[in-house]
């Protein structure tokens, strides 16, 4: 049942326009206004989809629970956990590491100056992209 649930969220956004990012976020959470804003002027057009259960879809797509946060976005089949800076997802899509399957700003970077960046990849592992203010 999880890989259906999953394959259907990923096939919506595989069909979904190319400059979309999808937010998955929990039902209680909001994101803040400002990375919104810097999404969709920087990066893509902004769809949310309120979920009540976003850290099985965390754990669906293989996200480590190390650097996991409060929204999990998909762009061009990538994922991007949390508010993941604008430049950062830029420069990831400038040259995509092999067996990449995206990048994290954990929660506990999110009130840093200087926020710490993490490439992800299929094997579940994961280490520093970028410092980026």
């Amino acid at each position: 049942m999880q890989k259906i649930i999953l394959s259907a969220l990923l096939s919506f956004t595989l069909y979904a326009d190319t400059q979309t990012i999808q937010i998955f976020k929990p039902i209680t959470s909001t994101c803040p206004q400002s990375w919104l804003d810097d999404m969709q002027k920087e990066v893509a057009e902004v769809n949310i989809v309120s979920m009540i259960d976003v850290k099985n879809l965390k754990r669906q797509i293989g996200i480590p629970k190390e650097i996991q946060s409060c929204n999990t976005s998909i762009l061009n089949d990538y994922v991007f956990e949390g508010n993941v800076p604008s430049l950062a997802i830029k420069d990831f899509f400038k040259n995509i590491p092999t067996n990449s399957i995206g990048l994290s700003l954990p929660a506990y970077e999110n009130d840093k100056e200087e926020k710490q960046v993490f490439i992800i990849f299929e094997d579940k592992t994961y280490k520093e992209f970028g410092k980026y203010k």
